[in-house]
């Protein structure tokens, strides 16, 4: 039997009390993804639904279409994220319970309970400049949130009466022809089972309903767990990015991308399928990683995703599952849009990431798969990227080069930069973007010439007040004094970077360093 591939499923796509009291009115995750911006070149946000939709989850039409996607693109159902909390308080719980009324949507589904509780921590990332949360901030919720430690919403597991009332819940969802199962026993996933300390207890418990209900108990799946209660699931997942993430790849911490932790799509996906998975534990490929829409310059980018090695990654985990012998391979996710984990769409994109979600399994089931881990394959690959990376790298020297004779040419012939500015208009207040070698020359040599530097912007810089020998230096989250030029010395990425910048300072004359002294 193939394994059948499933997709981790947001429903936080429609608005909720709850959310209008602590993020302002309206808040749904199209709120982040709307307001996120560009924090380095090359940087892809804001990511955009392909034609705008923007949908709303309780829309019976947006299920319709997902449902119409997932089939005609290969992936055999969606495993929602359920929230139940103490008492049983439920949020998010529409869309699944729309479902269950829709029987007309062939949508097959289970669900992955996030049982950990709601917490205020964005609030805490103001200093990262994350505008959707400075927005919608007030003093109020923030002081309210604070009083009960910035918890919104607890999670406490209680005792048997209240894990027969989560299933009692959960039955009507189980029987439903569509709910995904293993035999006759339904599947349920749990997000963070080491925050369970009754686990064996309440497994237990929703076996013994399961069984008075007509199963033959909960086919329990364990979002990674790493402690001995471990034992009472059927399977693990891998739940990548995360899981390797969070134990190969050294964070960084230095801001040298504009962002706290930084990664490569390309590194990170040759780590997931170089992964030895454990017997049970089921794969997850990953589309990309980007959550700076939530969390500003506090959040971790996996930067350069491509669809290409999206299926690679695709084709490697089917045939890893099919080995060990177990039935998912999961794909995080279908649409967390806020975290840049989605197959739905977009506007850069369009239908590429599940295009590959097609190709990997038509090529799977067609026996066109070969083990990249058992021959010398991914060590062609590493090369190929060492030499890609290198090549690179000496063309950027080159130009930097270049551009360094050039500017000794005008040293020596005595010649004036003014000169070389005049043909591009108004220039009495100028901004240099990059202070890297060639920034620091070109900003003695306007210097020299009497040109006024009003300030120099570069993304190594952190928020706040700094300043480079006198004049005020700033990051592209700040808030910059306008200036008639922006002179770019990052050649490299300038059609990235003037892109940004003209957004920024939309009157502004932005040129590069090559435009300047290279004719």
């Amino acid at each position: 039997m193939n394994p059948r591939i499933i997709a981790l499923y947001l429903p936080q796509f429609h608005r909720i009390p709850e959310n209008d009291t602590w993020w302002g009115e309206g808040f749904t995750e199209w709120t982040a993804v709307k307001n996120a911006m560009p924090l380095f070149p090359q940087h892809e946000q804001p990511n955009v639904p392909l034609n705008d939709n923007y949908y709303n989850l309780l829309d019976k039409k947006t299920m319709q279409w997902q449902a119409s996607l997932m089939h005609k693109y290969g992936i055999d159902g969606m495993c929602m994220y359920h929230y139940y909390f103490k008492d049983g308080r439920k949020v998010l719980e529409k869309p699944a319970e729309n479902l269950l009324r829709w029987k007309d949507i062939n949508m097959p589904f289970c669900f992955d309970w996030a049982n950990e509780s709601w917490v205020r921590s964005w609030s805490k990332l103001k200093e990262y400049a994350n505008p959707w949360s400075e927005k919608f901030e007030t003093e109020k919720n923030r002081n309210e949130c604070e009083n009960k430690n910035g918890i919104l919403l607890e999670q406490d597991y209680g005792d048997e009466n209240a894990w027969r009332d989560h299933y009692n819940y959960l039955s009507p969802f189980f029987h439903d022809e569509r709910y995904i199962k293993i035999g006759n026993s339904p599947v349920f996933v749990i997000y963070n089972p080491d925050h369970i300390q009754c686990l064996p207890e309440m497994k237990e418990c929703f076996d013994k309903c399961a069984m008075l209900d007509g199963f033959d108990g909960v086919y329990l799946i364990g979002g990674q767990p790493e402690k001995e209660n471990s034992l009472v699931f059927s399977l693990t997942m891998e739940k990548s990015p995360a899981y390797i993430k969070g134990r190969v790849v050294e964070k960084k911490f230095d801001f040298r991308y504009g962002v706290s932790d930084f990664s490569e799509y390309d590194d990170v996906s040759m780590m997931i399928i170089e992964h030895q998975l454990k017997e049970g534990e089921c794969p997850c490929a990953f589309p990309g990683y980007d959550d700076t829409p939530r969390r500003g310059r506090g959040g971790s980018v996996v930067h350069g995703r491509n669809p290409e090695m999206f299926q690679e990654q695709m084709e490697q985990l089917l045939l890893k599952a099919k080995k060990i012998n177990v039935p998912f391979v999961f794909i995080n996710a279908w649409n967390e849009w806020g975290e840049g984990m989605y197959l739905e769409p977009d506007d850069r994109y369009g239908y590429s990431f599940l295009e590959a979600v097609l190709k990997a399994r038509d090529n799977f089931e067609k026996g066109r798969v070969t083990d990249e881990t058992e021959k010398p394959a991914n060590v062609i690959w590493s090369l190929r990227q060492e030499n890609s990376a290198l090549k690179e790298q000496n063309v950027r020297y080159r130009d930097y080069w270049k551009a360094m004779d050039r500017i000794l040419c005008i040293l020596e012939n005595g010649d004036s930069i003014s000169g070389y500015l005049e043909r591009y208009g108004k220039h009495e207040t100028i901004i240099i973007y990059g202070m890297g070698m060639l920034g620091k020359h070109l900003f003695y040599l306007l210097q020299n010439a009497n040109e006024n530097i009003t300030s120099v912007i570069d993304q190594k810089v952190l928020t706040g007040s700094h300043n480079y020998d006198g004049v005020p230096m700033y990051n592209m989250m700040d808030e910059i004094p306008y200036a008639d030029m922006i002179i770019v010395t990052v050649m490299y990425s300038y059609d990235d970077i003037r892109r940004e910048l003209k957004t920024k300072f939309p009157e502004s004359c932005v040129v590069s360093i090559d435009d300047v002294i290279g004719k």
